[in-house]
């Protein structure tokens, strides 16, 4: 059975995607960036955004481009032997200095390379061309065969045999680091924020005891958190919802989005938008969804990952709204001056996080279990503050981590058990969403009783949207300047 990927892709695959290099390099990607002053080998291994994951993409655009372009293609890939040799040697040295990657992110990522290898060797894989009677098709199946194959059976073996018995069940990074520091730099580096690890957890705290105050006002007398978490996880395992049913829903949450703009922004979004089915193949291995920006005659997209269509029910519409209108769509395509360019996790997914708030002030949640959805997916953002401090600076286990998120959130355990490792794999990501989130609220809420009256919600989301993407702090100050010249 193949990995899981964690939910988080939606912007981080559309907002940070990058040309590809001149010099072909195998490591954990875009997130590594993170961690570049940390001592530690989930700098090269990544079962999110690393190479194993990206690659693929690549190749399947490639054979979806046709064999006219494909000799450019291969001089990239001929790289590949390389680039997985340079790895291998860079892993070899983490296994002498013991900075090698906690082992719940070695193990999915090797599952994910040998599924890889599976996919590669198959007959008709769809990464080489059926059938090639063009001379590059040709070569680029004899450089897949011959080349990439072979090396991504090697570097399949080296982690099972050689790599992961050197790993430890250890997640957390001060193992090697000795100290916060590198934690709260990567969180630091995907927020913008300077926070210390009380300010992280006192946030996270507060959010939860809201949400579940919130849950509790949805619910009947008598009802406590406990009941109702589990009543709300029975439901994801028994509620009867098809996969057309499940794209029928997010389809009319985002019409109702698009008619009530109006009341809450001073810009129209006309830009195309299309709920579609994401492709069976892909979603085993994919996120609830993604946004995906539009593409010369393609229109943007709300991707959606129709595979168990019961659990993903409770929070269809929320997701819906995360990614499409009022959250990443209308960013993307909110009119500007000049395009808002480069990715910035802070603003960007506390933008769309904050596009879940906003959209329950808009009413566009359609019934108390949408409702409640929406706050389940609050109780899983805001656990993350505590989750995350607790897997790195207070020796929590992976099983410490998963039980916290089993007593706080509806979710699954397959799905708690893929986002623990992510947030193991990716220190201080998952902080974002709240953190940013919360950051938007709190300067909202000094604004209305700054300016009373005066206070227009419209000319509030300006200030936030036709800047573009920078720093949380600059977001503030570019709020607080705003209040004063108002007031």
């Amino acid at each position: 059975m193949k990995i899981l990927l964690s939910g988080f892709m939606a912007a981080l695959m559309m907002f940070c995607a990058s040309a590809q290099s001149e010099t072909l390099v195998a490591d954990g990607g875009f997130a590594a960036q993170a961690l570049k002053s940390c001592k530690t080998d989930l700098r090269y291994l990544n079962q999110v955004i690393g190479w194993q994951v990206k690659w693929p993409r690549q190749w399947q655009n490639t054979i979806a481009a046709g064999p006219d372009i494909t000799s450019d293609a291969i001089r990239t890939w001929s790289q590949v032997p390389a680039a997985l040799t340079l790895a291998t040697e860079t892993l070899r040295l983490g296994i002498i200095s013991e900075e090698t990657a906690p082992r719940a992110v070695v193990i999915r990522v090797q599952q994910q390379v040998h599924d890889l290898l599976s996919d590669l060797t198959m007959k008709n894989s769809k990464y080489t061309f059926n059938s090639p009677t063009d001379n590059n098709a040709a070569q680029w199946n004899t450089l897949i065969s011959n080349n990439i194959v072979p090396s991504v059976s090697d570097f399949n073996q080296f982690l099972k045999k050689e790599y992961l018995p050197a790993t430890s069940n250890d997640p957390s990074l001060s193992k090697v680091n000795g100290e916060t520091h590198c934690f709260l730099s990567a969180v630091s580096w995907w927020t913008t924020l300077n926070l210390s690890q009380k300010d992280i957890e006192d946030v996270g705290q507060r959010l939860l005891n809201e949400s579940r105050h919130q849950l509790l006002a949805t619910g009947q007398k008598g009802d406590t958190i406990k009941s109702m978490l589990k009543s709300l996880r029975t439901s994801t395992e028994d509620h009867k919802t098809s996969a057309n049913e499940l794209v029928s829903v997010s389809e009319m949450a985002l019409t109702r989005a698009q008619s009530k703009t109006q009341l809450s922004f001073s810009k129209q979004i006309t830009q195309k938008f299309i709920v579609s089915e994401m492709p069976k193949y892909l979603q085993e291995s994919a996120p609830a969804g993604y946004y995906a920006q539009a593409q010369e005659n393609s229109p943007a997209k709300y991707i959606i990952n129709t595979s168990r269509p019961n659990e993903r029910r409770l929070m269809a519409e929320v997701i819906a709204f995360h990614e499409g209108i009022p959250g990443h769509h209308l960013w993307v395509t909110y009119p500007r001056k000049a395009p808002s360019k480069g990715y910035n996790a802070g603003i960007l997914e506390g933008w769309a996080l904050y596009a879940e708030y906003l959209a329950d002030e808009m009413n566009l949640y359609s019934s108390t279990y949408d409702r409640q959805g929406m706050i389940a997916k609050h109780l899983w953002a805001a656990s993350r503050l505590i989750v995350e401090p607790g897997l790195q600076l207070r020796g929590w286990s992976r099983t410490d981590a998963i039980n916290f998120m089993m007593d706080n959130t509806v979710m699954s355990r397959q799905e708690i058990e893929i986002e623990v490792d992510r947030y193991i794999a990716m220190p201080g990501q998952s902080l974002s969403y709240m953190l940013g989130a919360d950051m938007i609220l709190f300067e909202r809420k000094r604004a209305r009783e700054l300016l009373g009256n005066d206070f227009n919600i419209a000319a509030f989301h300006d200030v936030i949207l036709e800047a573009g993407v920078r720093p949380l702090s600059e977001v503030r100050d570019d709020i607080r300047l705003w209040v004063k010249l108002v007031k």
